[in-house]
């Protein structure tokens, strides 16, 4: 995802981040917050720098919107956890930061592991506590967190998910049973709909808008890195990660 789409303007000017390195080890990440702008709610799946180059005070709110107030020194690093939340300078100056994210180490516990195999009648197919209309089995990991993940969700006809999209994640669906409906273009508004049968598959690059229905029974594995942070279009609810 560019990560540019996600700044957005609170003050006068707007802020910008801008990815300076990206592959299997780390991303890299500039931020620039002009006075009184910030970013939209976006996920850090892993351990992560923050070195700060010119400092300020920054106002970070969770997805639970819990909002703690952050003095940014400059020559001074930070050390953070995975989390999700937006930010925004609440100072007087301007704030420059750089973040490294530390991406086998949110990966290193999983590979610590021994292998894990998981036959159907060893699903535990229990309600989501987060979406009533289906239920979900848990194969490996957990997509609230940071690291890899994989499960399983299964839905009657009629289930749907409005536009949407995922800032920091790709996302892998695979449908096992039933068909999958989906469109990137909003409902009503006469772009291409298509249908995956069993064994159909779809990716979505991360800050892709998409939408899901089904039409019968289906089961779908979805596969990622965590933790998933679901961000809807404009005037539809942030349900955080209650949605395939």
């Amino acid at each position: 995802m560019d990560v540019q789409a996600m700044t957005k303007t609170v003050g006068a000017e707007r802020a910008t981040r801008r990815e300076l390195l990206d592959n299997d080890q780390v991303r890299v990440i500039e931020s620039v917050y002009p006075r009184e702008s910030g970013v939209p709610i976006h996920a850090h799946p892993f351990p992560h720098l923050v070195y700060g180059i010119e400092g300020g005070t920054m106002e970070v709110t969770s997805e639970d919107g819990v909002a703690t107030v952050i003095e940014v020194r400059a020559g001074e690093t930070m050390w953070r956890a995975p989390q999700t939340h937006s930010t925004c300078n609440i100072g007087p100056t301007p704030v420059r930061i750089v973040e490294v994210e530390i991406k086998h180490a949110g990966a290193e516990g999983h590979r610590a592991r021994a292998p894990l195999a998981v036959t159907p009648p060893e699903l535990a197919w229990k309600p989501d506590p987060l979406d009533p209309a289906r239920t979900a089995a848990l194969l490996m990991g957990d997509p609230t967190k940071a690291g890899p993940y994989t499960m399983r969700s299964r839905v009657g006809a009629g289930y749907s998910v409005p536009l949407h999209w995922h800032p920091g994640e790709d996302e892998n669906l695979t449908v096992l049973t039933g068909s999958l409906h989906w469109s990137i273009d909003p409902e009503g508004s006469g772009g291409p709909e298509y249908v995956l049968p069993a064994g159909g598959f779809v990716f979505f690059p991360a800050g892709t808008p998409h939408r899901l229905w089904t039409t019968e029974e289906t089961v779908v594995q979805m596969s990622g890195v965590g933790p998933r942070v679901y961000v809807y279009a404009e005037g539809l609810r942030d349900s955080r990660a209650r949605h395939l």
